[in-house]
Order: structure tokens, then C-alpha cells, then sequence
């Protein structure tokens, strides 16, 4: 796609509402042409019409700047504004439905969301999520802490408003209404960054990459980078129940603590859907891991996959220097969560190589994979220590979830 192109596109977006779309693509322009007017101001256009006014009149001065001869108006800062109804202001946030490390980062990006704007924060994953277990009422809290003090009661006391509107105090239990189409439908998150209601209820992937751009002049979050933004919300928000921090540190004490590690993760199964060149990305391993081993001849080596022949053939190639849970993994194209194991322990699963792998020296993962990615959240990794093939997918930026 050519630069006019976009711009075009992106425009159109906007004409139809579509404004993630269309911030999506002018921060593409921006990536080509720092300082392209169109995409600036465009950008202050979608400022404008959520009621952002310091940012559309950031994007108005960064505007002037890249082109003096261009007339611009200021924005009054009443315009758009969305006065708040009371200080009760919070966001319920409900499982994304696909794999375990992709709903932990819709969940991510929802935290952020709330950090930006004021809100307290409730995870709820009902009867949608792949990973809950027929007797669990919130599948979330089977894996973590509650995120905030808050209760069902809070969020359904009936003098409070919600958006978006397709939601009220009779309906807000339900896993998920009207995701895909129809209104309120797709409302990722820059649409509700600055809206008056009491309960903002987050259904659609929010992706941290998207929403760092909105982030507030002056708020702490805004000079971080996108992995420290990760790493302090993981610090305050994820807190493992006892009963897994328990068995992590089980597990490592007995078979981990006193060995030098590379861990390794290898997606196999449904991930070939996703990824076009996966066999590509796994064929290209036993290159990374040889130079990684020629450097640090003593480590051994902790392989996480979904796959059984991935498995088999990290066994047959390094034996006894291998470590691999005893954990379900699929032989064919299925992705495991969907053949009918047991749901609240896979998700135990994910989250124990996870966080084993995070105790490890070094790490080498997929670019494209939500688990890969998620262990670089749980701890500062030095530089040189932490390795993905491919693209970092969490860095993208992707309009595919907004094309409609």
C-alpha cells in the first residue's frame, strides 16, 4: 500500500466511525513520514471527536510544525468534553474467548486502560472463556488474585450507567453480547477513553501497543516503554494464587534451582493458522539454540510446547539435557484448549512454564506468540538474554480485528 493510499483509507475509516482503524493506519504513515500533515492531522480529527482535546491539540502543534504555511485552528477545550457523572468510575473487563496468554493480554491492555483514565478495574471471565471449569464462576480468579475490591453488587447497583449502552445492571453477566456486529460492537479501546458513564465494560481486545499513543501528558506510564508499561502492570495486578506460586516454586526447588537454564518455547498445533511461516519460524531454533549453547556450554535446557513431535524431537536431539513438564500437548493441527481437556488446568499449565521460564537464565520464544511474549512481562530481563524469532508481534501494529 502506498503512502496516498493509506491515508485515503484511513480517512474513509473515519467517515465510517471506524476510528481505531483509521488512528491504526496514520500511525502507520507516521512510522514512514514522522512528520506526514495528513496523518497528523487526522489524528487531531479522531482527538476531537473522542473529546481529547490535549491530544488533538498535540497533534495540531506537531501539524504546524511540519508544515508553517498550513492555517490551523485551535480547538476549544470544551469541545467533545463528556462531563463525569459521579467518582464511581469503573471498568469490567471480560475474557477476550481464544487462547490462555491472548486473553491475558486483552487484559493488559484493559488495565491500562483503566490506569489512563481513573477507573477501578474487575476482571470477569464468564462462561466465554476457553479455561474455566464448569463449577467456576469466574475462571480469572481461578489463576489470580482479584484485581480490585470490587463486587457484582458494585457493578450492578441500578442507579448506574454503562457503555457501552448495550449493556445495563440486568445483562452485564452475561460472557459477551453483540462482540462482532450491531450496535456497541468492536469497541476496542480508545473509544472508551474519556466517556462520563460509571461502569466501562471492555469486551474487545485491547491491544497495549494501540492505546500507548493516548496515554496522557504528565501520567507516569507516558515516558515507559511498552515492555516496563507490562512489567508494572504484571507487578500490580497479577498476583498468582497460592496454590500455583506454591507449586511453581515446588517444582523449581526440586528439579530447577540449582542448574543454569535456556528456556524454550516452541509453538506447534493450531498456531500454523496464525503464523504462515511457522515451520520456517521452528526449523530456525536448533540454529538459535546452537550458538546460544556455544556461548554457555553449561546450560541446559527447558523446552515449553503444545506440541508431542516437537517434544520428540527436542528429546531425541538433547536427551538428558532436556526438561519438559509432563503437561498435555496436541499431534495434530487442534489447538489443545479445544479438544476437550480439562480447562482450568491447562490454563495452570500455561501459567507454570510460564512462570518457570521466567526464572531461567535465558529465553528463546516466537515472536508471533502471546505465551513467549508473556514471559518477558514477569521480570526485567538483561540485555542479551532474551530471544524471539521473528517479529515481536506485541510491537505491531495490526488492523485485522478492525476491517469492517
Amino acid at each position: 500500500m502506498n503512502l496516498s493510499t493509506r491515508i485515503s483509507d484511513a480517512s474513509m475509516a473515519f467517515l465510517q466511525g471506524n476510528l481505531q482503524k483509521a488512528d491504526l493506519l496514520c500511525r502507520r504513515e507516521l512510522q514512514d513520514v514522522a512528520d506526514s500533515l495528513p496523518a497528523l492531522l487526522l489524528l487531531a480529527r479522531i482527538a476531537e471527536h473522542l473529546g481529547l482535546h490535549d491530544h488533538a491539540q498535540d497533534y495540531l502543534t506537531q501539524a504546524k510544525a511540519s508544515d508553517p504555511t498550513v492555517e490551523i485552528q485551535s480547538i476549544p477545550a470544551s469541545y467533545g468534553s463528556l462531563p463525569a457523572l459521579d467518582t464511581r468510575r469503573y471498568l469490567l473487563i471480560k475474557a477476550w474467548g481464544y487462547g490462555f496468554c491472548s486473553d491475558i493480554d486483552h487484559v493488559y491492555g484493559a488495565l491500562l486502560l483503566a490506569e489512563i483514565t481513573g477507573r477501578v478495574p474487575v476482571v470477569k471471565w464468564g462462561t466465554n472463556s476457553l479455561f474455566r471449569s464448569p463449577d467456576v464462576e469466574n475462571a480469572f480468579e481461578s489463576f489470580f488474585e482479584p484485581v480490585s475490591f470490587l463486587t457484582w453488587d458494585d457493578l450492578q447497583a441500578p442507579d448506574l450507567s454503562y457503555f457501552p449502552a448495550k449493556w445495563n445492571s440486568t445483562n452485564i453477566t452475561l460472557p459477551e453480547l453483540k462482540r462482532w456486529s450491531r450496535e456497541g460492537s468492536r469497541q476496542s479501546g480508545i473509544y472508551l477513553l474519556n466517556r462520563p458513564e460509571n461502569v466501562v465494560v471492555s469486551d474487545y481486545y485491547i491491544k497495549v501497543n494501540d492505546l500507548m499513543p493516548w496515554i496522557p501528558a504528565g501520567h507516569p506510564f507516558r515516558q515507559m516503554s511498552r515492555n516496563e508499561i507490562y512489567r508494572k502492570l504484571n507487578e500490580k495486578y497479577f498476583k498468582l494464587r497460592p496454590h500455583l506460586a506454591n507449586r511453581i516454586e515446588r517444582i523449581w526447588q526440586e528439579k530447577m534451582a540449582h542448574t543454569n537454564w535456556l528456556a524454550v518455547h516452541v509453538r506447534g498445533t493450531d498456531k500454523v493458522f496464525e503464523v504462515s511461516n511457522l515451520n520456517e519460524v521452528n526449523k530456525a531454533y536448533l540454529d538459535h539454540i546452537d550458538r546460544i549453547l556455544n556461548v554457555n556450554p553449561e546450560v541446559s535446557i527447558f523446552l515449553m510446547t503444545d506440541s508431542k513431535q516437537i517434544e520428540q524431537e527436542f528429546k531425541a536431539k538433547f536427551s538428558d539435557r532436556l526438561l519438559t513438564m509432563d503437561f498435555y500437548r496436541g499431534g495434530g493441527t487442534t489447538g489443545i484448549h479445544l479438544e476437550g481437556n480439562p480447562r482450568t488446568e491447562l490454563g495452570e499449565q500455561v501459567i507454570i512454564d510460564t512462570y518457570l521460564a521466567s526464572r531461567c537464565d535465558l529465553f528463546l520464544g516466537n515472536g508471533g506468540s502471546n505465551v513467549s511474549t508473556s514471559v518477558r512481562h514477569l521480570r526485567h530481563w538483561v540485555h542479551g538474554t532474551y530471544f524471539l524469532i521473528g517479529h515481536d508481534f506485541l510491537g505491531t501494529i495490526d488492523t485485522s480485528l478492525h476491517d469492517w
